[in-house]
C-alpha cells in the first residue's frame, strides 16, 4: 500500500503584534536544558548536582502536561466538528518532542531537519515502519500568556494546517513540546495512520 506523508506548510512570517490583548511573536508550518524552567515555564537560576535530576524531573513532568493539554484541546475542537478524538500515541510522542527540541536547540524552524530527515524518516528511524499516512504542524512562539492557545487559534486559521487537525482519517496522534530560557515554544504535532 502507498504511504503518504502530508505536512502543513504556512504562515511563514513572523506574526508581532496583539493577539487576544498579549503580544508575542508566532511562526507555524503545517525541554532543551530542564534545569532552566520552574513549572510555569519561565526561566530559573541553574541547580546543580543531585537536586538538578529531580527538577529535571518535575520539568519534564510539566512539559508532558502542557503536551497533553494541548491534545486535549485540539480533540475537543475535532469533536466540536463532529469527528473522533484522537488516540495518544507514546511512541509518536518521542519522535515529536525530539523535533522540537532539535528546532529550539539548534535554532531553526522547519519541517526538515538539519540532518534532512523529514517526519517520515523520523517515523521510520523511530520504527514506526508499519504506516500507511503520516502528516505534521509545526508551531513556534514566544511572548503570549498562553502559548498552547495561540498556537492552536492560529493553526485552526490557517487552511493547511486546518486540514491536518481536522482529517478524519487520522487515528493517532501526539504533540511534542519544547521551551527555551528565553520562553520560545516549538510545537511539532504528528499525525498517524498505520497499516
Amino acid at each position: 500500500m502507498k504511504r503518504t506523508a502530508i505536512l502543513a506548510f504556512c504562515l511563514a512570517a513572523v506574526l508581532s503584534g496583539t493577539v487576544a490583548g498579549q503580544s508575542g511573536k508566532f511562526q507555524s508550518r503545517s525541554a532543551t536544558d530542564a534545569n532552566a524552567f520552574n513549572d510555569n515555564g519561565l526561566s530559573r537560576p541553574r541547580i546543580v548536582g543531585a537536586k538538578a535530576a529531580e527538577v529535571r524531573s518535575s520539568v519534564v513532568v510539566n512539559t508532558a502536561s502542557v503536551e497533553r493539554m494541548a491534545f486535549d484541546l485540539l480533540n475537543k475542537k475535532r469533536e466540536e466538528k463532529g469527528l473522533r478524538s484522537l488516540v495518544w500515541s507514546d511512541d509518536i510522542a518521542v519522535f515529536a518532542r525530539q523535533h522540537s527540541q532539535n528546532m529550539a536547540e539548534l535554532k531553526f524552524f522547519s519541517h526538515r531537519g538539519l540532518d534532512n530527515t523529514m517526519v517520515s524518516d523520523r517515523a521510520d528511524r523511530a520504527g514506526l515502519r508499519k504506516w500507511r499516512s503520516i502528516g505534521e504542524n509545526i508551531a513556534f512562539n514566544r511572548g503570549y500568556k498562553d502559548p498552547v492557545d495561540v498556537a492552536i487559534r492560529l493553526w485552526l486559521e490557517s487552511p493547511s494546517h486546518r486540514r491536518n487537525l481536522l482529517n478524519d482519517e487520522w487515528r493517532e496522534s501526539a504533540i511534542g513540546i519544547a521551551i527555551t530560557e528565553d520562553g520560545s515554544y516549538y510545537f511539532t504535532q504528528v499525525f498517524l495512520l498505520r497499516k
